[in-house]
């Protein structure tokens, strides 16, 4: 005998879908705060495929990658947050040694912001132009400035250092996960100081990206290993893992919808490959009611 049950809802997994490559292919280590959204994405510096800095910038339509107007300077490694006609770049690479300079975009053109409180760099960061966060750096710093749309101002530091990890969220509600060295930690950040969220399931050592918000957000990528893990301001749960397994790449969009772009750090190619993620969805599944 076996029984036939009908449930009343159907569930969808989320997925992760190729897309359409950058123009310019490169690692995009920092840009890791949700900088845009799927359907209006944005690219800006990071290490290409000649082994320098670049200043490319390409915004992202749904459907295309369209060159841009370039940074002033060349870098890779800074902080990253804002949206396609709003985005700020803060620190990183410049050359072979870090930088204190920040530029802002507007959607066509950049402007030098406030200089940051230090050069840092691997930096993860969240928030918009007027009011962003910036935290962790290579040599686990435990660095944490804010943003104010002019100036930068250091505030109550991370209780242990990172770099390479991956943050969103805004100034008021931040989200820190993973990091170098091997971090399972998350903390969170409400406005004036930093507390322990739920750990990783597994650990993140090497810019792996996050983006959506503190209560909602999807952490991919990892240097070999395929990772995908999703938090709801409580605990990580496993979600979806990239077609591509890389790291170094650019993120953003919501728990629902996101993105994630370029990708990978010598001597392994540097990608140009842009993948969507579609979160879980759920529908009634009733006939009759």
């Amino acid at each position: 005998t076996e029984e036939y049950n009908v449930g009343t809802t159907v569930v969808v997994p989320g997925a992760w879908a190729s897309a359409p490559s950058l123009n310019v292919p490169r690692s995009i280590t920092g840009l890791s705060t949700g900088a845009g959204v799927q359907t209006a994405g944005i690219a800006a510096g990071g290490y290409d495929s000649t082994a320098t800095n670049t200043a490319s910038t390409e915004e992202y339509d749904g459907s295309s990658w369209t060159a841009e107007t370039s940074m002033g300077n060349a870098r890779r490694a800074g902080a990253g947050f804002g949206v396609q006609t709003a985005l700020l770049i803060g620190g990183g690479y410049e050359a072979s040694a870090s930088t204190t300079k920040t530029e802002v975009y507007d959607g066509s053109s950049w402007t030098a912001g406030g200089v940051m409180v230090s050069n840092y760099h691997n930096l993860a960061g969240a928030g918009t132009t007027g009011a962003g966060l910036s935290f962790g750096s290579t040599e686990a710093s435990t660095q944490t400035s804010s943003y104010d749309g002019s100036s930068w101002t250091a505030t109550t530091a991370m209780p242990a250092g990172r770099g390479n990890g991956g943050g969103c969220g805004t100034q008021g509600a931040a989200l820190a996960a993973g990091g170098f060295p091997v971090q399972t930690q998350t903390y969170e950040w409400g406005g004036s100081s930093w507390t322990a969220g739920g750990a990783l399931n597994t650990g993140i050592s090497s810019s792996s990206n996050a983006f959506g918000t503190q209560t909602a957000a999807i952490l991919a990528g990892n240097t070999a290993v395929p990772n995908g893990q999703s938090y709801d301001g409580t605990s990580w749960i496993t979600s979806p893992v990239m077609g591509t397994v890389r790291n170094s790449y650019g993120a953003g969009g919501t728990q629902t919808s996101g993105m994630a772009f370029g990708g990978g750090w010598p001597p392994a190619p540097l990608g140009a490959l842009t993948e969507e993620f579609t979160g879980e969805t759920t529908a009634a599944n009733i006939q009759t009611i």
